[in-house]
Parts: C-alpha cells; sequence; structure tokens
C-alpha cells in the first residue's frame, strides 16, 4: 500500500530543481540560497499511495535519520486519507526555518488531508475584566460552529458590575452584550481555539450603570494554555463618544 524509497544524493539535486517550483512549503530569496549552501538535499523519502498520489520529502541526511523520519511520517499519514489523486506533494525538511521543521510539515499536512467533521460547540464564558477602572466578573455562554480551518458563532455575555454598597446592600448591575465572534489558529490545525475576534453591542433592558447610550465593544483573545486566555478590548459607549480599554481573563 504505502512504499518507501531512499534516493542518493546527485539524482536527487538535479531532480530537486526541476521540482523547486512545486514544493509546498518553498523558502524564497536567501533563505533558500542559505539553505542549499549549509544543508543541501542529499536525500529523499517516498509515500505511494493507492490513490496514485505520492508525498516526497527532501532531506540532508546529517539533520535527520531515515528509519525516524519514516516512522513520524507514517504515524500521521495512516490518519491523513484525503490526499489528492495522481498527485506529488513535495516538502523540503530542515530544522534551520520554522515551514520546513519536522513539526511544522506534520501540521501542514493534518491542516490539509485529515479528515474533519464540522460540528456544533456549546460552551460557557467565564472571566474577569478590569473595565473603565473598575472590575467585572464575566458570564454567559457561547454557541461556534467549528470548521476546519476557523469557527464562527456568537456568544452572550454579561459584565456585572458592583456599585457601592447602599446602607450595606449590594446591587448587582448587570450589562449584557450580545456578541459575534471568529476563531482560527494558524499554528495547529487541530485546535482552532488560540485566536479569537469578536464585535458585540450592549443589549440590556434594564439601565446600565457603566455605560450610557448606544455602546459597542470589539476584543481580541489568545489562549495561554488549555485552560486561560487572555483577552483585550475596547467598549465605545455614550454613543460612540467615549472608549474605555479592557483587559481580562477567560476560563476554559
Amino acid at each position: 500500500m504505502r512504499r518507501i524509497l531512499l534516493v542518493s544524493c546527485l539524482a536527487l539535486l538535479c531532480a530537486s530543481q526541476t521540482i523547486a517550483q512545486e514544493i509546498e512549503n518553498k523558502l524564497f530569496g536567501n533563505n533558500l540560497e542559505k539553505l542549499n549552501e549549509d544543508f543541501p538535499v542529499t536525500d529523499t523519502l517516498v509515500f505511494d499511495f493507492p490513490n496514485e498520489g505520492k508525498l516526497l520529502l527532501l532531506f540532508n541526511h546529517t539533520e535527520y535519520e531515515l528509519s525516524d523520519l519514516e516512522e513520524k511520517f507514517s504515524l500521521i499519514l495512516k490518519k491523513t486519507t484525503k490526499f489528492p489523486e495522481f498527485q506529488t506533494l513535495v516538502y523540503r525538511l530542515s530544522e534551520e526555518y520554522p515551514q520546513t521543521q519536522t513539526e511544522a510539515v506534520i501540521l501542514d499536512l493534518e491542516r490539509e488531508y485529515l479528515p474533519y467533521m464540522d460540528q456544533l460547540e456549546l460552551s460557557a464564558v467565564i472571566g474577569m475584566d478590569f473595565t473603565g477602572g473598575e472590575f467585572t466578573p464575566v458570564v454567559g455562554g457561547r454557541m461556534m460552529f467549528n470548521f476546519r480551518k476557523f469557527d464562527i458563532g456568537a456568544s452572550f455575555t454579561n459584565k456585572v458590575f458592583f456599585p457601592e454598597r447602599i446602607e450595606g446592600n449590594i446591587k448587582v448591575n448587570s450589562n449584557w452584550f450580545a456578541n459575534l465572534e471568529y476563531r482560527w489558529d494558524k499554528s495547529d490545525p487541530k485546535s482552532n481555539t488560540a485566536n479569537m475576534f469578536g464585535i458585540g453591542i450592549l443589549v440590556n433592558e434594564s439601565k446600565s450603570q457603566l455605560f450610557t447610550g448606544t455602546t459597542a465593544q470589539a476584543f481580541y483573545k489568545r489562549k495561554l494554555n488549555k485552560n486561560m486566555s487572555i483577552q483585550v478590548g475596547v467598549i465605545a459607549t455614550e454613543n460612540f463618544k467615549t472608549f474605555y480599554p479592557t483587559v481580562g481573563i477567560r476560563f476554559w
């Protein structure tokens, strides 16, 4: 089903010049020239597929062991079943540049050829913001449509404000925002939760003690680890006459 061949240096150097324009993760300008000088292509690793497609890896034998490459790529190629028919995909391997590193090539193969099922995601929004000089807990819910390379959806979030106590009583002022959100990740195709951009509008039925008039927000969220993200943004209020920067954290 899958055949692995090792081709030696001189034949490959000629062949690589012929297919240089077809390399999926090609370098440009001085970077390519420097790589060819420091780590010229000496070997290839070829994977043949039942649909007459091929994956061709170009590398220098001083950087990689053939058996190690065969093991790493065989694992992912068992799962990536969407390779095009009658087409050869060519990747250059070298640890000298981010786009040619082994892990980057594997991620690119997963991004493009790993089977994926679109799905609907429902999740909670929990966090804390510093808004206009006030700490405001944030709670709410989110619905996202997950696609292969990006997610799109909406959230309904409450920026909770606790004003000063009156006669010892605590009042809670809710500030509900309806948000449209777009989420993506350029580095890891298996998880598009690392970057998010959103815009929203205040939809309170009761009077807000933080904002007046037409109020809208825009924000950017970056995932720090599995359980926490940082979010920065700006809120325009008083019919877009006053602007408050916001910064906060989100959990999950």
